[in-house]
């Protein structure tokens, strides 16, 4: 344990003055040996409850993430501030692994990122006890649950490194669980009374809205040219997010684009452009959002829906997070609810699909029959797909499935970046420097853009942008960095233009058994019952949005906000609650019973409430649509 108050190592690194509620008792927790669950909202500065306690109690922390975006900016911003941290995935070459775990096994860093599928991973586990291991962090601890949204089953591995550490806490962390969800991570993480920490899943300075529009892009335009301010606009597919951008821009406004089709560099420079007022409205896929530092945000907008209120509510909670008012909007588009359930049932599909999948990726890695594993080919999945006449999402649906069952290494990185870190001494690296002057000008601007620090800091870099600043071209530039890996003064780890795929096997006829298939089954029911819900939200106009959500997660005892479309209807009603609620079910029975009866006819039949009360809460469910009229002016249910 260091001498360092957590404050003084919030002011020292982070340049904070106080924590916000509950960080602080969160970081108490880990300090005093006690594991923990924290459920904090999207920006509610997660990442801080495990770096200043693991700066704290000293050693090395563990930190299991699944996303490896998150994991390397997570790396590259802590080595930024002097913090030695570094990760571990797929994408890296066994030497360079190797190369790690001995440096992390020697106490070089203070946080190691893993991958929840390195656990199991024998090279791992080979150096693990030897590790001085002091706190372990589960990011996105949601993972762990089948009840949960995106499972992944190495989550179910982790309370392995309890039975190496039995007396280190134990952190999991998560922006959104639902009651069952939380006591699935309890229990599959294997937490020891574990203190919970939550905040209220309410933003009471978000206003939720659900619009009935036909033209749902003339919406947009008029949301984003009306309301000031910052504004993200969520898009299902690539090129939807282009073409919004296209059209805000032909209008005056100014837009950006982000997606998982660009380089991680074209992503780093859209979303910095954003946050530094580059532009004003950021039209995205749901791969923005990780990392997000910007508190002005005045609406998010779901052009397309998410799938499940889990997304829903961390995509619309990056509104407001300077405690100002936001608009959370969605619509009711029946069009967009089909392909919401399409996605929904894609996400798992059936095994014939993923069997044939597997198949046609052997073959057109001309995989033979005696090859152990294939080599490791960059692919576009689109080309993939084209080449074996299928649909591009149904064969990346396929393959992440295959991932996750170490079927197949399929990694989705377009990543640009280059990584480099030296490792020899001072007095080495010198020597070499005379030895070989040729390299002096790359030997000394390494040793001024690192510090001189050895082992510590990872530099993550556009080789084009050094190059352009060393006048020389990109090719000698990646030559000579080679040559200083090959000669172990520094670890370079050179850029990865496309995804790759491995088949980590021989070709072969794939079984059920390999890939836990009834596990599958399960987690297909359990997405279709979350679509369900998120339809129900988009549908109901019963319950106060806020409330929606808060109950979705278990919440109770809390009051209707007054300020989601909900509730601005039912207060122009000036009816209650409990009066609008016995009015409309007995409005809503009359007309099972009695469909086609006319306006007049139903104010005079049904006696809850008075007349005027009446035709106020028929109007607002007319205008919501709960219930519709037919040209002849007769009044339905709709189906």
């Amino acid at each position: 344990m260091t001498n360092n108050t957590p404050l003084d190592t919030l002011s020292k690194y982070w340049g904070y003055e106080r924590f916000r509620a509950p960080q602080e008792e969160i970081i108490q927790s880990a300090l005093l040996g006690i594991d923990s669950l924290a459920l904090l909202p999207t920006g509610g500065g997660k990442s801080i409850c495990f770096q200043v306690p693991g700066l704290c109690r000293g050693g090395l922390t563990l930190v299991i993430s699944p996303l490896v975006a998150l994991m390397k900016d997570q790396v590259s911003r802590l080595n930024e501030k002097g913090i030695a941290a570094t990760y571990i995935n797929s994408s890296l070459a066994f030497h360079e692994i190797d190369r790690k775990l001995d440096l992390a096994c020697e106490g070089t860093y203070r946080f190691l990122y893993l991958a929840p599928e390195r656990i199991q991973n024998e090279v791992f586990q080979a150096r693990l006890r030897r590790m001085p291991v002091q706190l372990l962090a589960v990011d996105e601890a949601h993972c762990i649950s089948q009840w949960g949204y995106d499972f992944r089953p190495a989550y179910l591995e982790i309370h392995k490194i309890r039975e190496v550490f039995p007396h280190i806490p134990i952190m999991a962390l998560t922006a959104s669980a639902t009651v069952k969800v939380q006591k699935d991570i309890v229990e599959k993480l294997k937490l020891q009374s574990p203190e919970i920490f939550k905040k209220s899943f309410k933003r009471a300075n978000l206003r939720y809205f659900v619009l009935k529009e036909e033209n749902v892009t003339e919406k947009i335009l008029e949301i984003c040219t009306r309301v000031q301010g910052s504004g993200i606009v969520y898009a299902r597919t690539r090129k939807r997010t282009e073409g919004l951008v296209k059209l805000l821009e032909s209008k005056g406004l100014s837009a950006g684009f982000y997606h998982g089709g660009m380089s991680y560099s074209q992503r780093d420079e859209a979303q910095g452009k954003w946050i530094q007022q580059g532009f004003r409205i950021m039209v995205a896929t749901n791969a923005f959002g990780m990392g997000i530092d910007k508190g002005d945000v005045r609406f998010v907008i779901h052009a397309n829906l998410p799938t499940d209120i889990e997304s829903y509510y961390q995509e619309a909670g990056r509104g407001g997070r300077d405690g100002q008012t936001a608009l959370a909007i969605a619509f009711n588009n029946p069009i967009d609810l089909q392909e919401v359930k399409r996605w929904s049932e894609e996400k798992y599909p059936p095994w014939e699909q993923v069997q044939t999948h597997f198949e046609g990726i052997c073959s057109y890695l001309k995989m033979h029959p005696s090859d152990k594993v294939s080599p490791v080919i960059e692919i576009d999945v689109a080309e993939v797909a084209h080449t074996l006449e299928i649909r591009p999402l149904k064969l990346y649906r396929s393959l992440q499935i295959l991932n996750q069952e170490g079927v197949v290494n399929f990694q989705e990185g377009k990543d640009d970046f280059a990584y480099l870190q030296v490792t020899a001494t001072p007095q080495t690296v010198l020597q070499y420097k005379a030895e070989h002057p040729d390299t002096e000008r790359l030997i000394d601007y390494l040793l001024r853009t690192l510090g001189g620090t050895i082992y510590t800091q990872e530099q993550r870099f556009l080789p084009r942008s050094w190059a352009r600043r060393l006048n020389m071209e990109e090719e000698e530039l990646l030559h000579k960095l080679n040559r200083l890996h090959q000669h172990f003064l520094i670890s370079y780890i050179p850029p990865k233009g496309m995804p790759s795929i491995q088949v980590l096997g021989p070709m072969r006829t794939l079984r059920k058994e390999e890939v836990n298939w009834d596990k599958y089954r399960f987690l297909r029911k359990q997405v279709m019952a979350r679509f369900q819900e998120m339809e129900s939200y988009i549908h109901q106009t019963d319950l106060c949005r806020s409330l929606f959500i808060q109950q979705y997660f278990g919440e109770k005892d809390h009051q209707p906000c007054g300020k989601c479309d909900v509730c601005i209807g039912r207060n122009k009603t000036q009816v209650s609650d409990k009066e609008f609620n016995r009015i409309q079910t007995a409005l809503v029975r009359y007309l099972h019973r009695y469909p086609g009866t006319l306006y007049k006819e139903i104010l005079h039949a049904v006696q809850a409430g008075s007349p005027a009360q009446k035709e106020k809460v028929l109007r607002y469910l007319l205008d919501k649509q709960v219930i519709q009229i037919a040209e002849n002016g007769s009044l339905f249910l709709p189906k």
